[in-house]
């Protein structure tokens, strides 16, 4: 399992259309009436997981963001953060603020 690093301040997520329309790839659960965007602490993990959450014929990469930077995006646009490790198992979840 992934382990939090002391730099935790920094996580890595799939970012749809680099370098033109740029945007944070997130998810919808039908079941359980959720979206949220994966996230990861680790490069390598988002990238063993990168065939499990995005489609193969999209264009995308995994970039890093500073944690309280994708936790005001979470919060302005209503969405769930999951921080994943490399197999996808939830190590946190982070509501946005209202």
């Amino acid at each position: 399992m992934d382990k939090q690093k002391n730099d935790s301040d920094w996580i890595y997520l799939f970012v749809n259309n680099p370098g033109k329309d740029e945007s944070f790839a997130g998810l919808f659960d039908e079941e359980l009436g959720i979206r949220f965007i994966p996230a990861f602490y680790e490069k390598e993990s988002a990238l063993i997981c990168s065939g499990r959450f995005m489609d193969r014929h999209a264009t995308y990469e995994v970039q890093a963001i500073h944690k309280d930077d994708l936790k005001h995006y979470a919060t302005e646009n209503d969405v769930l953060i999951f921080i994943l490790d490399k197999a996808g198992s939830i190590l946190e979840k982070i509501m946005p603020k209202t």
